[in-house]
């Protein structure tokens, strides 16, 4: 588990919030325009989501060790390439890198790692691994802004890149063993949904109803969080807050998504994945509605807390979900084709964001618009829900209904 924490900790580097933090000392240094820079940037997340599912599925067949240093020495090579640039061509060069090894096949390792090796405390490992997320948010940017004003942004990228390739290598070759890559049970798997001589194509993936109930909250969710906290100081300025009130907002957000987290994962090894996903994006929800309702500061600490909450639980949820629903036995095809979704959807949220602010409209349609797809995306998850489960809140609404009959 300690290796799943690192893993997407350290994909922090290749993380918006992270990268962010670079982009003022990009715009001064090479001349960029805000639309250039942020052009380039959504290039390069586009680009990482269409390898990814290629590059991604390879560790169905590559020992995880010998994936798990590739992807670092692309990474670490992505941040020093980074911090060499001397032309503006360089950059989309490196957010391409980046992108691809950190955002994507770092977090790709860590919960494909997880849902293959754990069978029983499943939900537990997941949630563990994932609470690396909010860590690289809690600490990280703090800490990189100090390093950045010490030694400059070019030599805190050798920095990054050091830790990354020391920490990460060093973990892996000396730490982590091959009897820690043993699943919990010694039996066969008995909860595939495909045969075990027959590979799992992800056109087929693609093709299946599960696919297609899944999609869309795995979609949205990055989709949301990357607009909203690319906008995060136009949105304050816009409610007329200072921005003193991000930090704070920040800060509730990882401690919420982290104790969501750790909520999750043993609620889903008893009750299962299935009966919690119509209802981990509700809060997220009834965030998006008090930041745009609520005129007090207050609404966005209440924003914050109810977006981590959806954002951490969910993260659970949707790893667990993808091994109930598809098997574990080619979990990294799997899960490659649904990370390079999420990549997708990260790109489009900023631009989607961006175009209706360029055409006149303010916050308030941003807000109604997030509302507008989310509705409907809640709603059909439902059909997700265990049929024993239907069964029951059926029963008990009959119940309701006779009791409040009789009584009139």
């Amino acid at each position: 588990m300690i290796f799943g924490v690192m893993m997407t900790a350290l994909s922090s580097f290749g993380q918006t919030f992270l990268l962010a933090l670079y982009i003022p000392h990009l715009i001064s240094e090479f001349s960029l325009s805000n639309s250039s820079i942020s052009t380039f940037y959504g290039v390069a997340t586009i680009a990482s989501a269409s390898i990814l599912p290629k590059v991604g599925k390879l560790i169905d067949t590559v020992p995880i060790k010998t994936f798990t240093i590739a992807t670092t020495l692309l990474f670490s090579f992505s941040l020093t390439l980074f911090s060499l640039a001397t032309a503006w061509w360089v950059i989309p060069i490196s957010f391409l890198g980046l992108r691809l090894a950190g955002q994507g096949l770092y977090s790709h390792i860590s919960i494909t790692t997880m849902s293959r090796y754990f069978e029983e405390n499943r939900g537990k490992a997941i949630s563990l691994a994932s609470l690396g997320h909010p860590i690289g948010q809690a600490i990280l940017p703090a800490v990189i802004l100090v390093i950045i004003n010490i030694v400059g942004w070019r030599e805190s990228l050798w920095i990054n890149a050091g830790v990354v390739t020391l920490v990460v290598i060093s973990f892996t070759l000396f730490l982590l063993k091959d009897k820690h890559l043993k699943s919990e049970s010694e039996t066969e798997e008995k909860t595939e949904t495909t045969p075990p001589s027959k590979r799992v194509r992800q056109r087929d993936i693609m093709r299946s109803k599960e696919f297609w109930l899944l999609a869309p909250n795995v979609f949205f969710i990055p989709f949301a969080t990357t607009g909203l906290f690319f906008y995060q100081i136009p949105i304050v300025e816009f409610k007329g807050w200072g921005e003193g009130i991000v930090a704070a907002g920040l800060t509730v957000y990882a401690i919420s998504g982290a104790s969501s987290i750790l909520t999750a994962g043993p609620l889903i090894d008893k009750h299962s994945a299935r009966t919690f996903f119509p209802w981990y994006l509700i809060p997220f929800f009834f965030a998006i509605l008090s930041l745009w309702m609520i005129a007090n500061t207050w609404g966005m600490l209440l924003y914050m807390v109810l977006m981590g909450f959806s954002v951490g639980f969910g993260s659970a949820i949707l790893a667990a979900l993808q091994v109930e629903f598809f098997g574990k036995k080619y979990i990294g095809t799997v899960r490659s084709l649904f990370t390079s979704m999420m990549v997708l959807s990260s790109a489009v949220g900023p631009a989607l964001y961006g175009l209706i602010l360029d055409v006149g409209f303010d916050f308030g349609t941003v807000f109604a618009a997030n509302l507008a797809i989310l509705f409907p995306i809640i709603f059909q998850s439902f059909r997700a829900m265990p049929q024993f489960t239907k069964a029951k809140w059926k029963f008990k609404y009959k119940r309701i209904k006779r009791k409040f009959k009789n009584k009139n």
